[in-house]
């Protein structure tokens, strides 16, 4: 049978074993996992696994909190469940009031959800539901803007209407014939390793980025509904920071063009990058925030599902004044998701972890740069505090990509699991040329209650694990000359 997945992730590694479907991404087998604590997982063998990537940046206060526990116990002996449609709950009341208390006053309400996918799922509905409103409500009614403009590379969830705004033809793949028809275009990602012309700054780059905008903006005249954007990259290009004065940039463009911005903070936000909300770190509330705003992952801690779409005060005025948000989900506003939220979200706070974040981000920076400082295949170490990528390229100067059939990151991964016991998240690729994706990449997501001796320890495992991978490609490539 033909491979409609990633073909660059190797063999599937299913188990007749498991009678569940295999959607693993990579070779090695799935091991089963009995245990948790702080930042180690438990294998049944009663191997310790250091998760370096907090799975997917989720577990923030490590795993197995007794503080978090506790509080979902308690909530448990109360009332469990119940439907939003009907009525509310004092943990979803208090999280929601949690998160419009910590935005600065960027944000007056608040709608919770199950995952990332979903509230951008929501997100993407209350931009239709507004743009209508806006254009039926006015005297006389106007066009109703449609367009959406989204960026290149980028990852926004996996359901199709995720996916339709994710600009990312791998993740696309097979679904392309579903997402097609969706008004939405594309401009570049900020991505200054491979943009940067010769002699160019960076302040030109962002320049040149926000032109781009601004040009597809007026190809679309008054037709556009909202841009979509990450302030700091995820897997699509591996934890890759906005240049400075972009966001900035991107919100005067919105407002010139009366379009909404919606950033995704599903994987940046929540304290990953050292600030709770990741464009805290790039201007004001004036100059910085968006109109709408998605978060998940670190939001919950992995205590449950749970994600969240915040909004400005103008945006919820339309959705009420239009009869209120049309959609839902049945476990919308989760007692228990929202419990264990609230309590990650308090604990965070009381116990200063973003300044942690801060700190042990620019310790393992450093690190991971002395450490791989002679390691042939290293491109660029970048990203924002606890959100670490690494890319790797087969020729330093000329930044060519490894050859996707080398599987240098896929094959580091498995390294790493089975000889250093040390748990990474693969990247999706950087360059990507007449519909196929190449290039290596490796997401570095630790908790945000990691110690020194941990981050130390991370860095020693990765770079040795670099060292072993790189011995072997070398070898490769040069008996194929």
């Amino acid at each position: 049978m033909p491979n409609l997945n990633d073909p660059t992730c190797g063999e599937l590694a299913d188990s007749a074993d498991s009678a569940i479907l295999s959607r693993t991404l990579y070779s090695k087998p799935a091991e089963l996992v009995v245990a948790g604590h702080d930042s180690y997982l438990v294998t049944d063998s009663n191997d310790e696994i250091l998760d370096a990537t907090a799975g997917p940046g989720v577990t923030c206060l490590g795993h197995s909190n007794k503080e978090v526990h506790q509080a979902i116990i308690d909530q448990m002996q109360k009332i469990s469940y119940v439907y939003s449609g009907h009525n509310t709950t004092q943990p979803a009341e208090d999280l929601a009031t949690f998160l419009i208390q910590e935005s600065q006053g960027a944000f007056s309400k608040v709608l919770i959800n199950s995952g990332g996918s979903e509230a951008t799922e929501t997100a993407i509905k209350i931009v239709r539901q507004y743009s209508l409103a806006k254009s039926l409500g006015s005297n006389p009614p106007t066009a109703t803007r449609e367009h959406l403009i989204s960026r290149f590379p980028s990852y926004h969830g996996n359901t199709l209407g995720a996916l339709a705004v994710s600009g990312h033809p791998l993740r696309k793949g097979i679904f392309t014939p579903y997402l097609s028809a969706a008004p939405i275009s594309f401009v570049s990602t900020c991505y200054p390793y491979r943009q940067l012309r010769d002699g160019e700054t960076e302040e030109q780059l962002c320049q040149r980025l926000l032109q781009e905008l601004d040009d597809e903006f007026q190809k679309h005249d008054g037709n556009v509904a909202a841009f979509w954007m990450e302030p700091v990259s995820g897997t699509s290009q591996a934890c890759t920071p906005s240049l400075k004065g972009y966001i900035p940039g991107v919100k005067k463009l919105c407002k010139k063009y009366g379009a909404l911005l919606v950033m995704d903070e599903i994987l940046c936000g929540m304290g990953r990058t050292g600030y709770l909300f990741s464009w805290m770190e790039d201007g004001s509330v004036e100059d910085a925030a968006p109109d709408l705003m998605t978060c998940a992952k670190a939001l919950g801690g992995g205590y449950g599902p749970i994600s969240a779409v915040l909004m400005t005060e103008e945006v919820a005025r339309v959705l009420n004044e239009s009869g209120g948000y049309n959609g839902g989900f049945t476990y919308q506003s989760h007692t228990l998701a929202c419990t264990a939220s609230l309590a990650v979200q308090r604990i965070i706070k009381r116990d200063n972890l973003l300044e942690n974040v801060r700190q042990m981000g620019e310790l393992l920076f450093s690190l991971l740069r002395e450490h791989l400082k002679d390691a042939p295949y290293i491109g660029e170490i970048r990203g924002r505090g606890l959100q670490i990528g690494v890319e790797f390229v087969k020729d330093r100067a000329t930044k060519e990509p490894l050859p996707p059939s080398a599987r240098f990151a896929g094959r580091l991964l498995e390294h790493a699991w089975e000889k250093e016991r040390l748990s990474m998240l693969l990247g999706m690729g950087t360059v990507h040329t007449d519909g196929k994706v190449s290039g290596d990449t490796i997401l570095l997501l630790p908790m945000y209650i990691i110690k020194e001796k941990e981050v130390r320890e991370i860095a020693d495992r990765f770079a040795r694990s670099v060292e072993a991978v790189s011995a072997i490609v070398m070898k490769e490539l040069s008996d194929q000359i």
